[in-house]
This record gives structure tokens, C-alpha cells and sequence, in this order.
């Protein structure tokens, strides 16, 4: 298996496999699995990776792409492109960047270092109403209209229907992307949504796609879907018990943009008729600084999510010496990998003896057939969740009331 799981201080649920509730989601899941029920295994097994490479072609001629899109139109990609850049390395021909908000500060200040001739732009809404990226195009659409071929530059990711953005791509003549209506953002990964990004940036998403196949097919086998499932039904049953925080620290800085990704899956999912657990992103090394004291010290309501890559240590030590004959003992001829395996085993240790529940995952590598997996798995996690708190994991009601509130104050508000 490309990860393993262990769990600490949660051996009063290692029974609770033969429980009626934890057997039904279990069915549950396996019919909607086997029926092929869910879109987003329909993209899966279904995606036309030439389509995509057919699309890369067309883009990479560019010196720079920009996304636009919010949520999971953007977080799915942005978390596979991260895989091979992290926070300093962009190396990316073309250069990706994602813009999910309206700040208009930062956006012009991204105008101002790209050459919008040599630009294009894919601009992604499953419903072709997101206001907020229909407004970053019109921005957009005003500064580039100007230049020769505009129209060749723009690519639209939308369901084929009647929307907004569907009438936009079809009077200005833009190249047109189907959003499969059967998958929410949220759950886009292994569409064109996620895939079209992580392809420029020489993500390998077919071997991608197969480590998704693979676990699908892994968890087929009941006695591996309930050993891999047991941390879902505990985080669960401790809700009940007052553990409505989960935290997720990766300690691996390629999968931060991860721990974004994998908190809107949660709380869209599952943070329904007031009962849920509240996804908590964190980072390891630096949130021990920031974080680890209220985890520690604060309530008792928090479930530990850690994720670490298995350990070799292959990196030059460290000379630290300094001065005329000094040197600093604890790190001298360690190297900064032994620096952070041995934070990660500490941090750990740590919340196993203060008694606090945990699940520790370990990647073997992180790799594209590691990441399907991992992605995989936490959709099928969310899903079984939701399932076992009676709630629909596909559907977000309550966002609805904000999204026209907008809009009103929209058409009452004077420039």
C-alpha cells in the first residue's frame, strides 16, 4: 500500500466494525460504489487523458496561465500543481497561477509581473453563476480585449446548460470544456478541473488516476475497508463525546495546499443539522510554534490528523560549528530531514501520552499514484462519514441564503 494508518488511543473502537451502524454506511457505500454512482467515479474510470493533453497543447504554448475559479473549481487543481512546486519552486512552463478571490490589490499586483499577451485564461464554474468569478473575467476581459486574438486566450470550464457564463463562452466565441453535471467542485479532482492543471505542470495524471483505481479496488476487500475505516467511525462516536475539531498537519510543505483541499471537502460535506466536526488545517513543523499549546493545554475536543512521508535520509548533515571552536551540540552532523522526522515523532509521542485520539498516515513517497490514493481515500472517508451521521455528502443548503444576499445588496449598491 502506498500509506499505512495507525491509530493511538482509540482502542475502545476496535470493535465497533460489528456494529449496526458502522455495517450499513459500510453497505451503503459498496451498492453506490458498485452501481457507479458517483460522478466522480465515473470521471475516473471514464476520463479521456488525450482530451486533456489535447487541451495542455493548446495552453503551454503560453508563458503564463491563469485559473479562475473558487473552492473546488481551484483547490483541486492548486493541491496537485503544489506537488511538484511547493512554496518556493516554480519552475512551471507555462507559469500557473490561481485566482480564487476578488481582492483587487492582489490581482492587479499579478498584472503587473505577467505579459498578458503571452497569457491565457481558463475560467472554471460548475453552475456558471459563481459571482465572484464571472467578476474576476470581466476584470480580466477589459484589460486583455485590447490585444490581438483575445478570444483564442480564454478556455471555459461549465456545465452544458443555461447559465450565465455558458451564454458568455457562446457569444464571444471561447473554447468551451464540459463540467460534468454529476460532480460537484468539491469532488472535481479527477476531472478536467483538477486535471488539466496538474498536466502543466508535468504532474503525471495517469499514474494519478491508477493510484485512485488502485485503492478503489484495495478497498473492495472488507477486512482492509474496515482496519482503513474504524479512524472514520471513532471520529464520529467522539463527536458525540464533545470532539468536534479535527486537525490535519501534514508535516510535508507539498501537501499544505492539501490540508485546504481536504477542510472545504469536510465541512461542505459534512457540516450539516448541527452536528459535525470542524476541519482544522495546520502545518508541521511551523504550527507547533503557533498551535501546539491549545492542542495540548486547551479542551479536550480535538481529533489528530497526522501525515508525514516514510523517513530516508539521504540529505548532507549539517556543519554547525561556528567562532573560532563552537558549535551547536544537538544539531551538529544532523541533517534537516532527521530535524523533521524527529519533531514529527515528537509531536506525536507528545499527544499519544496526553491521551489525545490520533491517526498518524505515512506515505511511502509523495509521488502521483501516492496522492490518488491518498485523495481518494478521503472522499471515500467524507462519504462514509456523512453516511454514518445521517447526512448528505453532495449537497450544500445552507450557503444558498448567503449567495442571494449578495446579490441584493449588489443592486442596491451605489458606486
Amino acid at each position: 500500500m502506498v500509506f499505512s494508518q495507525t491509530l493511538f488511543n482509540l482502542d475502545d473502537f476496535k470493535n465497533k466494525t460489528k456494529t449496526k451502524l458502522f455495517q450499513s454506511a459500510r453497505d451503503q457505500l459498496y451498492k453506490e460504489i458498485n452501481d457507479k454512482s458517483y460522478g466522480f467515479l465515473k470521471d475516473l474510470f471514464n476520463i479521456d487523458v488525450k482530451e486533456v493533453y489535447e487541451l495542455k497543447k493548446k495552453i503551454e504554448k503560453f508563458d503564463n496561465v491563469l485559473f479562475l475559479g473558487t473552492g473546488g473549481s481551484s483547490l483541486g487543481g492548486k493541491t496537485l500543481v503544489s506537488i511538484k512546486t511547493n512554496f518556493f519552486k516554480q519552475t512551471n512552463n507555462p507559469r500557473i497561477f490561481f485566482l480564487e478571490n476578488i481582492d483587487i490589490i492582489s490581482i492587479e499586483g499579478l498584472l503587473e509581473q505577467i505579459d498578458l499577451e503571452r497569457t491565457s485564461i481558463v475560467v472554471t464554474s460548475k453552475s456558471g453563476e459563481t459571482l465572484e468569478t464571472l467578476a474576476q473575467f470581466f476584470f480580466l476581459k477589459k484589460k486583455i480585449e485590447k490585444l490581438k486574438d483575445y478570444k483564442d486566450k480564454f478556455f471555459v470550464i461549465t456545465e452544458d446548460k443555461k447559465s450565465t457564463l455558458k451564454r458568455i463562452q457562446e457569444e464571444e466565441g471561447f473554447k468551451f470544456i464540459k463540467h460534468n453535471e454529476e460532480v460537484g467542485g468539491r469532488y472535481s479532482v479527477f476531472s478536467i478541473v483538477g486535471l488539466l492543471p496538474a498536466s502543466l505542470s508535468c504532474f503525471d495524471i495517469e499514474s494519478f488516476i491508477l493510484g485512485a483505481k488502485d485503492f478503489i479496488r484495495k478497498i473492495e476487500d472488507e477486512k482492509y475497508f474496515n482496519s482503513l475505516f474504524i479512524s472514520s467511525l471513532s471520529m464520529i462516536m467522539l463527536e458525540r463525546k464533545g470532539f468536534n475539531i479535527s486537525v490535519f498537519m501534514p508535516y510535508i510543505d507539498n501537501l499544505n495546499n492539501l490540508s485546504f483541499w481536504y477542510r472545504q471537502l469536510w465541512a461542505e460535506s459534512i457540516g450539516k443539522n448541527s452536528n459535525a466536526i470542524t476541519p482544522m488545517n495546520s502545518l508541521g513543523t511551523v504550527d507547533q510554534h503557533s498551535q501546539l499549546q491549545l492542542y495540548l493545554d486547551g479542551p479536550k475536543n480535538k481529533f489528530f490528523n497526522l501525515i508525514g512521508r516514510k523517513y530516508f535520509d539521504n540529505y548532507k548533515a549539517l556543519n554547525c560549528r561556528f567562532g573560532l571552536n563552537e558549535k551547536v551540540q544537538t544539531l551538529h552532523m544532523k541533517s534537516l530531514e532527521s530535524l523533521m522526522k524527529c519533531e514529527m515523532d515528537a509531536t506525536l509521542e507528545t499527544l499519544v501520552k496526553n491521551k489525545l485520539p490520533v491517526r498518524f498516515i505515512e506515505l511511502e513517497k509523495v509521488d502521483e499514484v501516492t496522492i490518488g490514493g491518498l485523495m481518494m481515500y478521503f472522499f471515500i472517508e467524507t462519504i462514509f462519514s456523512c453516511y454514518l451521521m445521517n447526512v448528505d455528502p453532495f449537497d450544500q443548503p445552507a450557503v444558498e441564503y448567503g449567495k442571494k444576499l449578495t446579490k441584493q445588496k449588489l443592486k442596491n449598491y451605489e458606486n
